[in-house]
């Protein structure tokens, strides 16, 4: 089937570069393929992905919610999204700092990443929940609604001056597309428990709800710290599901994008990791709900101890190392 037209125009900028996959953007539904490529489970939250990246490229913007637990995807399909779309930009936004406060990272410091004649980014705020919780100063500011109000400036989409004190070139935010993403940890934790229940007696009951169990809603956020204006532009809001210790062993040793397989060949070399070793691991990812990240984190620690000690015992490396 021909392409629209459309296309055409809207990929020029990145015809050129190689390193972009060949993955027909005018199709959602392989974009979402791609995106399972690279991310274990999370059907819901790539399909949602997908047509957030095919709405964009027709010039359709979206402002979505992503939340769950941490080291379950969140970030991980946003850096898929990038690869798709190289006009995506990710923040850290537990950096942010309001304005007039000590720090370098302000909510519109990301604009000096944008080219103004071409502003149609998605923008990607990782950790945002770190800054929508209520913070009040000592003379009773609430500083997170403070700097959400930035944010609000930017969603709505307006002609926005970038950053810098010389610089008198402005952008268009409203060609742009916004993820606002963080685990909400606190009010996942805050709904298992009043969820619970736990009664002794003859009609004894108990029922114990764990975080993330119930999917977190629209009014869930706005109860976290989301200011209502922000919450009535957001075209959605994406939960990332939990996942199971059986979950974690796979990715962490069997899954196409798993950490043994990265570290292998980042280090050219082959890794073992026993059944026991295996499961200690993907426990402890699973338990302090540090996920992949952790794994990855611990594998490779190990990889490098037991190359080092390697080189101080016998003066060469591995071709394989056994956890």
């Amino acid at each position: 089937m021909e392409k629209n037209k459309f296309y055409d125009e809207a990929f020029k900028p990145f015809q050129s570069r190689n390193n972009v996959p060949d993955v027909d953007l005018s199709n959602p539904y392989e974009i979402y393929e791609y995106l399972k490529k690279n991310v274990y489970k999370q059907d819901n939250y790539c399909m949602k992905a997908a047509m957030l990246l095919y709405n964009h490229a027709r010039g359709v913007r979206s402002r979505v919610i992503v939340c769950g637990p941490p080291g379950n995807g969140k970030t991980l399909v946003a850096e898929q999204i990038r690869t798709l779309w190289p006009k995506t930009i990710i923040v850290n936004a537990a950096t942010i700092t309001k304005e007039g406060w000590t720090g370098n990272n302000k909510v519109s410091s990301f604009l000096e990443l944008v080219n103004p004649t071409d502003p149609s980014y998605i923008v990607v705020f990782d950790e945002f929940d770190k800054i929508i919780q209520p913070h009040h100063t000592s003379d009773g500011e609430n500083v997170s609604a403070y700097i959400q109000s930035e944010f609000l400036k930017l969603v709505e989409g307006q002609v926005t001056k970038l950053p810098g004190r010389d610089s008198n070139r402005f952008v268009d935010t409203s060609k742009m597309s916004f993820m606002f993403c963080g685990s909400f940890a606190a009010k996942a934790d805050e709904i298992a428990r009043s969820n619970s229940v736990k009664t002794i007696g003859f009609t004894a009951q108990e029922h114990i709800e764990e975080p993330y169990d119930k999917e977190l809603t629209l009014n869930d956020i706005v109860d976290f710290g989301l200011i209502p204006e922000i919450a009535s532009r957001s075209t959605d809001v994406i939960n990332v599901r939990p996942l199971t210790l059986r979950d974690y062993m796979y990715l962490i040793a069997e899954h196409e994008a798993s950490p043994v397989k990265k570290i292998e060949q980042e280090y050219g070399l082959k890794i073992e990791v026993s059944s026991k070793m295996l499961k200690k691991i993907a426990t402890e990812a699973y338990k302090s709900r540090l996920g992949v990240r952790y794994a990855n984190s611990r594998i490779r620690r190990m990889v490098d101890a037991e190359l080092f000690s390697s080189f101080e015992k016998n003066g060469e490396t591995l071709t394989t190392v056994s956890l």
